[in-house]
């Protein structure tokens, strides 16, 4: 019980307790002040982390978004030449050869029949204007008109003599000639 007793008069004993109380206060405004700087710290760290993950990526997002903005182009610019290239293919197919066809004709006869001009009336139909130095040629001519009409010359459909005059030299003839 000796341990209970206080001796200390009353205004001491309130002094004791005000700096004993004081001691509690300031070290828990220490304490509760360290863990706001500590929070605030970790605050601003996690802020500054953050900003810099949301900085990198909209920096990937833009990379990102440039090579797909180049890729669609690049897309766009590729569908489009398939597109034209299949025109191309398709006009080409399509198209008439008018050298093939004047080889044809131009190497339908010998050289004992000399053709002088053609005329293009459409796609597969020549108009043949030719002279022959003697008239024992003209048979070659009628053979050759009379093979294609009966199919026996690849690439010809019909064939007919529209005139044939005798000239100063020789003999003159047209010929009208159709291709398949």
């Amino acid at each position: 019980m000796k341990e209970d007793l206080n001796l200390l008069p009353s205004v001491a004993k309130f002094q004791a307790a005000k700096i004993k109380l004081r001691k509690t206060i300031r070290l828990s405004m220490s304490l509760f002040l360290g863990v706001w700087v500590l929070f605030m710290v970790v605050v601003f760290v996690w802020l500054g982390m953050n900003n810099l993950l949301l900085n990198r990526a909209k920096k990937e997002n833009t990379i990102a978004l440039g090579n797909y903005k180049s890729l669609m182009t690049n897309v766009v610019l590729s569908k489009k030449n398939k597109y034209q290239a299949k025109l191309v293919g398709k006009v080409l197919s399509e198209r008439f050869e008018y050298g093939v066809s004047i080889n044809k004709i131009t190497k339908m006869f010998s050289d004992n029949v000399n053709v002088e001009n053609f005329e293009i009336k459409n796609k597969k139909q020549f108009i043949l204007k030719g002279i022959l130095i003697r008239g024992v040629n003209m048979l070659e001519v009628e053979e050759k008109v009379r093979d294609i009409n009966l199919g026996l010359l690849d690439g010809f459909e019909s064939a007919k003599l529209n005139s044939v005059n005798i000239v100063a030299g020789g003999w003159e003839f047209e010929m009208e000639v159709d291709l398949i």
